[in-house]
């Protein structure tokens, strides 16, 4: 039996709705498909409705055209009106299977995903980071002023038993690495500083960075060379600053402190045991562990933030640290989780003109948990082949500090912190959050 033109027309019409239904599956239910194919899927699928939709809509023009020109004015009427129903229909199941899918909106279409500033005042970079690349680390001193030096008992059993070790961790470590063998550290950006914590503990702080003498080279001048157990030296005259120290480890170590704050500070003493104290905390597990796989852990880090309280869970956030008496310099650390793989988008943006100064793509740590938030640091976490492209050279490499840019006047300027992820294979920025900040150029 011959099939009528007119139904082998609807046969394609027909075939063209189902198949545009079976590509809508993917993005309805995305995990049907293998995870390396979940990035892709969307434009794929977007390719073969449209091509459905063309197909079907090519083959209603051509039918009308040949039964006009036979004058068939009404027939025409009649499977033109049978074609938008098939589409509606296929329109309507499509709306069921969505229904029951479930989608949640894109990230750009949510307004509460964007987490702007509330208040139009410009935050100071001052956050605290977390990780082995934080160069501002916050310390507690003890109530009372002591009198002898504090003990580092785990660096010094590295530095008696396991050297090779300690120095494979200084040399590699992105928190010392940059200020190595160099006396006149505190004096330059990209090193260790150490902050007295709280209001009621007054202003101060500690610089902090590792010498390590090769034999036959002399101890540092300018520093007073002291041993755990030992009393603090005093000051050459009174009312002078307190001497630099370079506390011997024992070795061709010396973990060397400059404490810069009030003369009379009752609590200078105290600062210099806590960051003793700090930094012989900080290698105790490869003390307690002197492996090769507790030295890569120690360099590289934990990949989760730690909350500051178990009543404060940690939310996804942007941070920005310029560190102590090292203007110009910044350190920024993302905590977020976009739930597929892609790419994080930090872009710096100047308020006043929407200039953007610089723009920053990491590949994006994620895990299916909405509550599991993963941490991304910059610099220190930009791909190699990147780097060259938004780093100065006035930043040595290595150094997990960044400059926004040069200038010799040091005024402030309000700088927007964007915050966008780009899922792989797809080319859209969603934003994630913004946040203000006051920032200042570097200046040599």
């Amino acid at each position: 039996m011959k099939i009528p033109l007119i139904a082998r027309q609807h046969i394609w019409h027909i075939a063209c709705c189902l198949l545009a239904l079976l590509a809508t599956l993917p993005l309805l239910w995305p995990r049907m498909l293998p995870r390396a194919w979940r990035g892709s899927a969307p434009e794929y699928a977007g390719d073969v409705i449209l091509a459905a939709i063309l197909v079907s809509l090519t083959v209603l023009i051509l039918s009308s055209f040949f039964m006009l020109l036979r004058l068939r004015n009404l027939r025409t009427l009649i499977h033109c009106a049978v074609w938008a129903s098939e589409w509606l229909l296929a329109a309507a199941l499509f709306a069921v299977l969505a229904y029951f899918a479930n989608v949640p909106l894109p990230p750009g279409d949510k307004e509460s995903h964007v987490a702007q500033e509330e208040t139009p005042s410009s935050l100071p970079p001052a956050d605290i980071l977390s990780g082995p690349q934080a160069l501002v680390i916050p310390i507690s001193p003890e109530p009372t002023s002591p009198v002898a030096i504090q003990a580092a008992p785990n660096l010094s059993f590295l530095e008696s038993h396991h050297p090779d070790l300690l120095r494979v961790y200084v040399r590699k470590s992105p928190r010392w690495a940059a200020s190595l063998s160099d006396q006149n550290f505190y004096s330059k950006p990209w090193h260790v500083v150490m902050v007295l914590q709280g209001e009621e503990v007054g202003p101060g702080f500690v610089h902090v960075a590792f010498l390590h003498l090769a034999p036959g080279e002399q101890l540092p001048s300018g520093y007073t060379v002291v041993k755990s157990g030992r009393s603090f030296p005093e000051p050459a005259e009174s009312g002078a600053q307190l001497p630099d120290l370079a506390l011997d480890l024992g070795g061709a170590h010396y973990l060397l402190l400059a404490w810069r704050g009030p003369t009379d500070s009752p609590h200078a003493h105290g600062a210099l045991n806590a960051a003793i104290r700090t930094v012989d905390d900080m290698v105790r597990p490869l003390a307690k562990a002197p492996t090769p796989l507790t030295l890569a852990q120690l360099i590289s880090g934990a990949s989760h933030p730690e909350p500051s309280s178990p009543d404060a869970p940690v939310q996804p956030d942007v941070l920005l640290s310029e560190p102590y008496a090292q203007g110009g310099c910044y350190q920024a650390q993302i905590i977020a989780n976009p739930g597929e793989p892609g790419t994080l988008v930090l872009k710096l943006v100047k308020a006043e003109s929407g200039e953007t100064l610089l723009s920053f793509e990491i590949p994006a740590r994620y895990s299916h948990n909405p509550d599991e938030l993963f941490l991304h640091n910059i610099p220190g976490d930009i791909p190699n082949h990147l780097r060259h492209t938004v780093l100065f050279d006035v930043v040595p490499q290595g150094a997990p500090v960044f400059i926004i840019r040069r200038g010799a006047d040091h005024q402030p300027h309000d700088v927007r912190l964007e915050l966008y992820f780009r899922p792989a294979g797809r080319g859209m920025l969603y934003p994630i959050l913004s946040k203000l900040y006051s920032v200042y150029p570097y200046s040599e």
